[in-house]
């Protein structure tokens, strides 16, 4: 079942509101730790005429190297 998310006219670039944002995280599948700078909906490509998306998020660790993970997957450090 997929989740329709709505974006707000103000998101030009498809960010996606998450309760952690910017603050401390750690992703839960690598175990690796960052600070969560962003979610969000990247296009993933068009099924039936319709543009698909996929959330991701978008982590810095502390050497400045950014990694992504899903959003589910993200937890308080």
């Amino acid at each position: 079942m997929a989740v329709r998310e709505q974006a707000r006219p103000d998101e030009a670039f498809n960010h996606v509101d998450h309760p952690l944002l910017h603050r401390e995280v750690r992703d839960r599948k690598t175990d690796r730790e960052g600070t969560l700078m962003a979610v969000l909906r990247d296009p993933v490509g068009t099924v039936s005429g319709r543009q698909q998306y996929a959330r991701t998020a978008y982590i810095r660790d502390d050497s400045g190297v950014e990694f992504t993970a899903a959003p589910g997957d993200v937890e308080p450090a």
